[in-house]
């Protein structure tokens, strides 16, 4: 029972990131592999505010999420909107060069020491033999609740229709009246704030490093590929499969002769992608599109 609760943790935080990704995708068609970095940056930057600066517990996370919003502000505005017009793949030219220029600057400004937001109130919670840090229950719950708003954005208000109608035809919705160009920009934004918080997340439950990056964005993006492109319930559900499996793998006594070590955990998204890709490439939960 400790591995679901691990995997709850885990795919709390692959559901943040991926969630926003998938969002972004399903309107922009555009693949940002700088959001392993913006959710450095967004970590970060809370860590400074807490550790650096001794400012309040609420200030540093909007501080953090603040960062992420500006960061992701910056890769629609020279990464992505002059090029994705012109062509899909040159976003992925683009993100990644981004990507590489914030992880000198991550490596410039922070070093490369493990950083992490110590908090006083991080006892350990015990029930059924499960255990589970307060920090880390906190962060399991903010996450839900986070996702449910965004459920509720999205389904229930008139932002989440124009939304909606931008991502079936976005020419056709600027036709009634939508913004478009300012929607897409807004929902880069968006996703960039999810992954700050996932930052966040990881600051307080783990520490940050500059090498995480990668890995961050692999495991986001296996998630999207399996849960369907564009599909972000989908996407939300394989975020918490994905961290399950990487629970079983590393910690389960396989056939009661071994266990798998945890370095091989970083493997499971890379795997995933390619499964998906050989055997079922629209996901598991294609998203129904509408015929022109």
């Amino acid at each position: 029972m400790q591995l679901l609760i691990n995997a709850l943790i885990a795919g709390s935080l692959a559901a943040l990131l991926a969630s926003g990704l998938s969002l972004v995708y399903g309107i922009l068609r555009v693949f940002n592999l700088a959001l392993g970095q913006t959710v450095l940056i967004g970590g970060y930057v809370a860590w400074w505010l807490f550790d650096g600066m001794h400012l309040p517990m609420l200030v540093t996370i909007l501080g953090g999420i603040g960062a992420g919003a500006l960061v992701s502000w910056l890769t629609y505005d020279v990464f992505v909107k002059p090029f994705y017009r012109r062509h899909p793949h040159l976003t992925l030219v683009t993100t990644i060069a981004l990507g590489m220029m914030l992880d000198a600057l991550i490596l410039l400004v922070f070093e490369e020491r493990p950083r992490s937001i110590q908090l006083t109130w991080g006892r350990t919670l015990e029930f059924g033999g499960m255990i589970i840090g307060v920090p880390q229950l906190f962060l399991v719950i903010t996450t839900l609740v986070l996702l449910c708003l965004f459920a509720f954005l999205l389904h229930s208000t008139a932002f989440g229709r124009r939304i909606r109608a931008v991502a079936q035809q976005d020419t056709a919705a600027m036709s009634l009246g939508v913004d478009a160009p300012s929607l897409h920009r807004l929902i880069l934004i968006m996703s960039g704030v999810l992954a700050a918080c996932g930052g966040i997340f990881i600051a307080i439950d783990q520490n940050l490093s500059p090498t995480l990056a990668f890995p961050l964005t692999i495991k986001a993006y296996a998630a999207v590929t399996a849960g369907g492109m564009g599909n972000v319930w989908g996407t939300i559900l394989c975020a918490y499969l994905i961290a399950l499996l990487e629970q079983l793998v590393v910690g389960v006594h396989w056939f009661g002769a071994f266990y798998v070590p945890a370095g091989f955990q970083a493997t499971v998204p890379l795997l995933f992608i390619i499964i998906f890709l050989l055997f079922k490439p629209t996901g598991l939960f294609l998203r129904a599109s509408r015929a022109a």
